[in-house]
């Protein structure tokens, strides 16, 4: 009975650690998300800099020709959303159009809420990127 008691208490600590294990990774990443999410353009193009540098090795000059080549890049990305941004307001005003259509009158309201939230985000990063799954402002 005693070796059946200690063989559980050894699986309970370790499910315990694999469970926090878990939650703490979930915590770092989604922290990390948030902060580039938060930090805009300028987070973003910091962690793949920073991650080139690590990962290559990178000298000076190196190091600051990566980043003036991630920052024309990053502008070019910006145009071609910009270009883009009609059609994406129009297919995503379709779509919670059609998810309103599918929705009881309770649900209508918190999915209203949700996207005045999610659009409060995208209009916080200010630069015009967005979080994934924030829909523009409406026009």
């Amino acid at each position: 009975m005693r070796s059946g008691k200690a063989i559980a208490a050894v699986a309970l600590i370790f499910l315990l650690g694999a469970a926090t294990g878990g939650l703490t990774a979930h915590l770092v990443y989604q922290s990390r998300l948030e902060g580039m999410v938060k930090g805009g353009p300028g987070a973003m193009s910091r962690m793949i800099l920073k991650r080139m540098e690590r990962e290559l090795n990178l000298d000076t000059v190196q190091r600051e020709a990566v980043l003036k080549i991630i920052q024309e890049t990053h502008g070019e990305m910006q145009q071609i959303r910009r270009q883009l941004h009609p059609q994406t307001r129009r297919i995503l005003a379709q779509s919670e159009e059609r998810i309103r259509a599918l929705l009881r009158p309770d649900q209508k309201e918190a999915f209203q809420r949700h996207l005045e939230k999610r659009r409060r985000q995208w209009e916080d990063n200010g630069d015009g990127s967005h979080p994934e799954g924030a829909p523009p402002p409406r026009p």
